[in-house]
C-alpha cells in the first residue's frame, strides 16, 4: 500500500505542471511533459541486441545533470525517466535522484537490476523501476549476461518486498517469443506487470530492421497470445490498443506503429544524451541537434525540429503517442500500472535471501569503469561540487 500512497503523493504534487501542460497544448506550445535522461552509455552487461556500451560518449558532470534538471523543472517538467547504458553504474545516482525528488519529479528507473542491492537507499526513492526479464536463465542470459536471470528475478523480490513499484520489460526476439508465458508466469508469482517490445538495432537506428528475426505472422501472433492473456487476467503491461497495432491485419504483423512525422517527441516529450545533446528521443540521436551545455537545455529543445526517422514500436514512446491523442483505455491502463499494487492487489514475497546476490567468480563480461570517467563521490550540497 505504500507504493501506492506514494504514487498518489507523486500525482498530487504535479497538479499545477499539468495545468502549465494544458495551456500549452490548448495554445499550440511545446512543453517539456516528460524527459529520458540518459546519464550514461557504460554499462555492467553487454547485451546481443545493445551496443550502446561501445558509443563511449562523453558524460555530463553532477552539476551540469542538476542544472539540466532545476532548467526543465522550472519550464514544467512532471516525468523523468533515467536510462543508461545502466544508470546504477553512476556513483552520483543518488545526488540526481534526491534533486529530482526536490523538484516534485515523478521518477523512474530501467535498470539489468544486477546493482540493485547495493542502490537500495536510491532505489526507494523511485516511483517505478523496470527490470528487463527476457525469459528463463537459457534464454535471458545468453541475449544478456550469464548468471544475470536469477539476479534480475531476486532483485524484483527485494523491491517488491519493500513495497516498490515495479515491471518487467522484456525484448522480443526470435528466440524471446517463445517464453511470453513463462515471464508473465513469474511476473503474476512477483505481483508485476509485464511490458514486451520488438527488438530494436543494437545500434539504435530506427531505420533499420526492427523485429530482426520475426516474420509478420510471428509478430501478429505473439501480439493476439497477448491480448488473450490480457483478457485472461495475466498481468500484461501493455495496453489492449497498442497490442492490437502490432497484430495489424490479416495477419501482417506491423513493425512501426507511428512514423516520426506524427509522433510527439519533440513536442511533448525529449531525451538528453550522457554529453547533453536534446534528442527528441532515444533513438534519434544521430538527427540535428542542440547541446543543452552550450544553448541551454530549454533553449535547445524549443529548437529541435521533428524527428524524420522512419518510425518505432518502442513501448513508452507508443504509450505517450496514444495518451497525448485521448486513447482513453491506454490512459487508464497507464493509470493502473503508475498505481501498482492498488489496480493489481499482489501478496509482497518475502526478501531474497542474501546470497541471491553472490557474484559468481567470472562474470564474463568485459566492463571496465575507464579512468578518466570515474565520477567523484559527492553528496547533495550542490554548492560543493567542483
Amino acid at each position: 500500500m505504500s507504493g501506492v500512497l506514494a504514487s498518489i503523493g507523486s500525482l498530487r504534487r504535479q497538479a499545477l505542471p499539468a495545468a502549465r501542460f494544458a495551456w500549452a497544448r490548448a495554445t499550440g506550445k511545446k512543453h517539456p511533459l516528460m524527459v529520458t535522461l540518459s546519464v550514461t552509455d557504460r554499462c555492467n552487461f553487454r547485451c546481443e541486441y545493445c551496443n550502446l556500451p561501445d558509443m563511449d560518449r562523453d558524460e555530463m558532470t553532477t552539476a551540469e545533470w542538476i542544472g539540466a534538471i532545476d532548467e526543465l523543472a522550472d519550464a514544467g517538467m512532471m516525468r523523468v525517466s533515467l536510462m543508461g547504458g545502466e544508470p546504477l553504474v553512476r556513483k552520483d545516482i543518488g545526488v540526481l535522484i534526491d534533486h529530482l525528488r526536490k523538484r516534485g519529479m515523478n521518477i523512474a528507473m530501467n535498470t539489468n537490476g544486477w546493482l540493485v542491492p547495493r542502490k537500495m537507499d536510491e532505489m526507494m526513492k523511485l516511483d517505478l523501476i523496470c527490470v528487463t526479464l527476457d525469459g528463463p536463465p537459457e534464454v535471458h542470459d545468453k541475449q544478456r549476461h550469464k548468471g544475470s536471470q536469477v539476479r534480475a528475478l531476486s532483485a524484483i523480490e527485494l523491491l517488491r518486498s519493500r513495497g516498490k513499484n515495479v515491471v518487467t520489460m522484456t525484448v522480443l526476439t526470435a528466440e524471446g517469443i517463445k517464453t511470453v508465458d513463462y515471464v508473465l508466469e513469474r511476473a503474476r508469482e512477483l505481483g508485476v506487470r509485464s511490458f514486451f517490445q520488438l527488438v530494436h538495432d543494437a545500434e539504435g537506428d530506427p531505420d533499420k530492421e526492427i523485429g530482426a528475426g520475426i516474420s509478420e505472422a510471428g509478430i501478429t501472433a505473439v501480439a493476439e497470445h497477448l491480448l488473450k492473456r490480457k483478457d485472461e487476467g495475466w498481468p500484461v503491461g501493455p495496453s489492449r490498443t497498442y497490442l492490437r497495432a502490432l497484430a495489424g491485419k490479416n495477419g501482417q504483423g506491423v513493425r512501426r506503429l507511428h512514423s516520426c512525422d506524427d509522433c510527439y517527441a519533440s513536442r511533448y516529450f525529449m531525451a538528453i544524451t550522457p554529453q547533453g545533446d536534446v534528442v527528441a528521443c532515444p533513438l534519434t540521436f544521430r538527427e540535428k541537434s542542440f547541446n543543452g551545455r552550450e544553448v541551454g537545455f530549454l533553449q535547445a529543445f524549443e529548437k529541435l525540429g521533428q524527428p524524420q526517422a522512419s518510425g518505432c514500436a518502442c513501448y513508452p514512446l507508443q504509450e505517450m503517442n496514444y495518451i497525448l491523442g485521448g486513447a482513453s483505455e491506454v490512459i487508464f491502463n497507464a493509470l493502473g500500472t503508475a498505481l501498482g499494487d492498488l489496480v493489481t492487489p499482489a501478496a509482497l514475497p518475502p526478501a531474497p535471501p542474501d546470497s541471491a546476490f553472490d557474484e559468481a567468480p567470472e562474470t564474463g563480461h568485459g566492463f571496465t569503469e575507464k579512468s578518466q570517467r570515474r565520477l567523484p563521490l559527492v553528496d547533495s550540497r550542490v554548492s560543493e561540487i567542483r
